[in-house]
Formats: C-alpha cells, sequence, structure tokens
C-alpha cells in the first residue's frame, strides 16, 4: 500500500486547506483503498425464494400480529424515516431532452415524432393528459390562463407548458425536491408527496396520545420550501393530531474522495480535494442519530392515493408485528444467555429459532465449540439490529433482490443485493441474479434497541467493505467516484434480516412524470 501512503502524503500537510473539516486523513485512507483494491463483490448462492428465506405470512397470523403493531404504535415506540433528498429532476427528463432539441414544436407535429421516439411519446403522453395531474390548477394560474385557453396552448404552444411546469419564473418543479412535487389530487386539495407520507404515517404510526413521528432526509438547499409545506400541513391539521416531524441533511463527513483511471487524488481549480456525495449508504448516520426504537423506512417516491393505500397501510402493520414478535422472541434467549449458567443452559431451542424463525445458520466449527463458547456465539448473532423487508414478486422493475450470499466464514447469509454490486461477467452468479424471484421495493421495518433498552451503534454493524464504483464527470474532468454500502445493502449487512412477501400493490413508485397517471396514482 505503498502507493496510498504517497497520495496521503501529498496532501497531510496542507488539508486544513485543501479538505472540508468534517474528513480526516483516515476517512481518505480507507477510501483510496477501496479504490485500489476494489470493493468488495458479494457472492450469490441462490436466490431467497417462498419457504427459502422469503415468508409467506399465513391468513392464521394476521389478528395476531396487528395486535402486536397496534400496541407498539399506541406506546409510541414507531416512527417513520423518508429519504427525501434527490431532485426530481430524473422525473423529467425525456420532458428537458426534447426540450433541448427544440425550439417549438406543435402538439401534431409531436404526435409524429412520438411514434418513433420514446421521449416524444412521453412529452406527448403528459401534455394530452394534463389536466389529470394534481399541479394542473397551479399551470393554469401561473400561465393565466382557464382551462380552453389552456387547452389551446397545448395544441398550438405545448412548449410553453413544459416551459412552465419545469423552469422560473414558472413551477420550477426540475429543480425541486421530489417530495415537493404535487402528486395526488383530491376533491378539496392537491398533495404533495411530503403531505402524502404524513397523511399515510397517521394510519400507521399515531399513537394513543395523538401524536405521529416522522423524520424526512433533504438537502440542505430545500430546507426552506420543505418547512413551507410541513408547517402549512401542520397547521391544516389543527388540533386533530400532533405531527412530531424532523429532517437532517446528508452529512458532509460522508463525502467520498475522487480519484482518476490511476486512483491518483482528483483536485478542482481552486486546488482542494474533488469530493462527492456517498450516495443513500450514507443516511445511517441520520438513522443512527434518531436514538428511535422502531423506524419504519419507506421511500418519498413510493406512494399510493388515498383510496387505494388500504393493502399498504395492512402490510405495514403485519410487517411490524411480525418485528416485534420476533425481536419479545429474540429478546428473550438474549435475556437467558445473559443470565444462565453456560455450562448447564440448554441451546437447542435457540439454535433451532436461529436456524428456523430468523436464517441464522451456525458455522462449521461451531458443534466443537464448548458451551460457553456456544453461548457466547449465540448471543453476538442475536444481539443485533433486527430489520423486517417487505418484498413484492418481481415484474421486471429495475433494482436489488433478497440473496442468500455466501460469507467469509463460510456461512450464508440473507442480504439485499443490487445488480451493480454483482460481478455480471461470471456467467453463474449472472444466472443466480436473474432467477430472483423478488424485488427490493425499500419496505423495511428497523428495531434500533437492544434487549435492555438502548440504542445500538449501527454504524458498527457496516460492511466497510462493499460499496459501488462508478466513473463520472464533474467540470469536465473524468473521475471514479465511490459510493458507500447502501443503507439497504452493506449498511445493514451484519443485521439479523427477515425477508417477507408483501402484495404487488404495495409498490407504485413514480420515477417518471407520466407515473403519476397509473391507477395508483389517479383519485
Amino acid at each position: 500500500m505503498d502507493f496510498i501512503e504517497k497520495e496521503i502524503k501529498k496532501i497531510e500537510k496542507i488539508l486544513d486547506k485543501i479538505v472540508p473539516d468534517s474528513v480526516n486523513l483516515d476517512t481518505i485512507r480507507q477510501q483510496l483503498k477501496l479504490f485500489y483494491t476494489g470493493v468488495k463483490t458479494p457472492i450469490l448462492d441462490r436466490p431467497c425464494t417462498i419457504s427459502d428465506g422469503i415468508i409467506r405470512i399465513k391468513p392464521n397470523e394476521f389478528d395476531s400480529l396487528l395486535k402486536l403493531h397496534s400496541e407498539a404504535a399506541e406506546d409510541g415506540r414507531l416512527m417513520k424515516f423518508v429519504p427525501a433528498s434527490g431532485a426530481a429532476s430524473r422525473m423529467f427528463q425525456k420532458l428537458i431532452l426534447v426540450l433541448n432539441e427544440n425550439i417549438e414544436l406543435d402538439l401534431d407535429s409531436l404526435n409524429k415524432l412520438a411514434k418513433d421516439n420514446k421521449n416524444y411519446k412521453a412529452v406527448y403522453d403528459f401534455l394530452t393528459n394534463l389536466s389529470q395531474f394534481a399541479f394542473y390548477d397551479d399551470i393554469k394560474k401561473d400561465l393565466n390562463l382557464n382551462d380552453e385557453e389552456l387547452s389551446e396552448n397545448i395544441s398550438s404552444k405545448p412548449f410553453r407548458i413544459l416551459k412552465a411546469l419545469l423552469f422560473e419564473p414558472g413551477l420550477n418543479y426540475s429543480s425541486k425536491p421530489k417530495g415537493a412535487i404535487k402528486f395526488h389530487k383530491y376533491n378539496n386539495e392537491n398533495r404533495t408527496a411530503f403531505e402524502e407520507h404524513i397523511y399515510e404515517s397517521l394510519n400507521y404510526v399515531l399513537d394513543k396520545n395523538k401524536q405521529v413521528k416522522i423524520h424526512f432526509t433533504i438537502s440542505e438547499e430545500h430546507k426552506n420550501l420543505f418547512t413551507k409545506i410541513v408547517d402549512e400541513f401542520r397547521d391544516k391539521l389543527k388540533k386533530d393530531f400532533k405531527l412530531i416531524h424532523s429532517h437532517s441533511f446528508q452529512k458532509k463527513s460522508t463525502d467520498t474522495v475522487a480519484v482518476n483511471e490511476n486512483n491518483e487524488i482528483l483536485f478542482d481549480k481552486d486546488g482542494k480535494i474533488i469530493m462527492r456525495p456517498a450516495g443513500h449508504g450514507a443516511l445511517i448516520e441520520n438513522l443512527n442519530d434518531l436514538n428511535a426504537d422502531i423506524v419504519i423506512i419507506k421511500n418519498i417516491d413510493n406512494l399510493s392515493v388515498e383510496p387505494l393505500s388500504e393493502e399498504t397501510i395492512f402490510y405495514k402493520k403485519l410487517l411490524t408485528g411480525y418485528l416485534v414478535q420476533i425481536q419479545n422472541q429474540v429478546f428473550k434467549y438474549l435475556k437467558i444467555l445473559d443470565d444462565c449458567n453456560p455450562e448447564t443452559v440448554v441451546l437447542d431451542e435457540i439454535i433451532s429459532f436461529c436456524k428456523d424463525k430468523i436464517f441464522i445458520h451456525t458455522s462449521d466449527e461451531f458443534d466443537s465449540y464448548s458451551n460457553t463458547e456456544k453461548v457466547n456465539y449465540l448471543y453476538k448473532k442475536l444481539n443485533r439490529p433486527l430489520r423486517v423487508c417487505g418484498m413484492v414478486k418481481n415484474e421486471g422493475e429495475p433494482g436489488g433482490g433478497p440473496f442468500w450470499v455466501k460469507e467469509d466464514d463460510g456461512t450464508l447469509s440473507l442480504q439485499i443485493v443490487e445488480q451493480a454490486q454483482i460481478n455480471l461477467k461470471d456467467e453463474q452468479q449472472k444466472k443466480i441474479f436473474t432467477e430472483s424471484t423478488h424485488f427490493n421495493p425499500v419496505d423495511l421495518i428497523c428495531g434500533l434497541r437492544d434487549y435492555k433498552g438502548n440504542n445500538f451503534n449501527l454504524l458498527n454493524f457496516i460492511d466497510h467493505k462493499s460499496g459501488i464504483i462508478t466513473k463520472k464527470s464533474k467540470g469536465g474532468i473524468q473521475l471514479k467516484a465511490l459510493e458507500l454500502p447502501g443503507l439497504w445493502n452493506g449498511a445493514m449487512a451484519d443485521w439479523i434480516t427477515v425477508f417477507i412477501e408483501v402484495h404487488i400493490s404495495t409498490f407504485s413508485p413514480v420515477k417518471e412524470i407520466n407515473d403519476l397517471l397509473r391507477r395508483e396514482h389517479q383519485n
């Protein structure tokens, strides 16, 4: 590793002038090591399937699980956590591309081009269905047009409509966070994604004091907009409910250094090290700072209109109840392991529970251990954060899924793995990945406290060797960028993990603007 130390020496003496205060040499050293040696590639053993890593809850279990959820909610144990720092620009990518390619077109011209071009088709579909979007009235108001006049503009000056939606002095949606986009239309109001998440939370996070706790991670530049939306929403609630909302920013200390093709540190025109945001894996620190008990994690764009959200709410309650059920059993066994004489404690029941209920398999050497060693081994395996993850049937959506992964000690563990993490040049690994029957919709219930009521330090359970290295460009400079272990991938790699099948209706993301025309977003 002489190369790494050589790079560190380059910056050591002038560190305070070229690196943000929040970043230290050890952090840079570890990141350079990952560039130099490569990030860890998960070794897939097989996809998780029903009865082999994925649980299908039976109807006769519903009532007991719903009761456990209700008790946890009433006791104020629940909080919702929504990663929402991303800008909405990707939602409008096709619209922006068409705008950039043309000075002006009328609707008929767009329609002709739409037959052979998906970008033009997206623009045509958007414009011809404009009245179905929740921001329709805002566009009318911005352009000072009535329905008939707006319809005429759509036919003759469609780009005027696009510009009013996307840029200033219009709604400027292309620069706003996705949470601030109006997603859903109702009789008396039109709701942003931020608001819809809060409404949804009232159905499964509300406690006996009529309080609902929700935390959003947002970008610092959108703080004022976020605060305005949530404060206005809180005023609408009046005294019916008490909204306990908080927000945080992705920490600058989690940014990662950029390097060139030779893994040498890159500097900008001012001589400062180029640092980049490290992806959603950095949010494990935000989650850790909450000191919460049970946290429900859901992406900002995964929503449906209220009348169609019943199954989503039902499964949130089931998953939470399942976590409490498993947690109660884990805590019971940890107390036994902590209190009993290692030489006399009977371990068979605990070992069976680990294998059958939380998918923890002991190592090959386990049978040769003394009783004291077995107790210590099981205690360590059980005394970890717990997550119950909803999984939907794979219907071709891009993203990760549930797999059995080979660990360094030879055991297998349950992990959520993204395609970008695996070695696609290995035909066997590629085959295993493509055979996955289920998909990760980011539907997580997380138990963050131990059996003594103390919060785990979640940073102790990250697989720091994992991550993703990508090629990027900044200011005309070609670079290699490092994304930290993803929040539900490497950042939670050493958690107790349970996968449960949930209905596909609980997954209704908005990746492109026209996704809002799908049934689950139309009231």
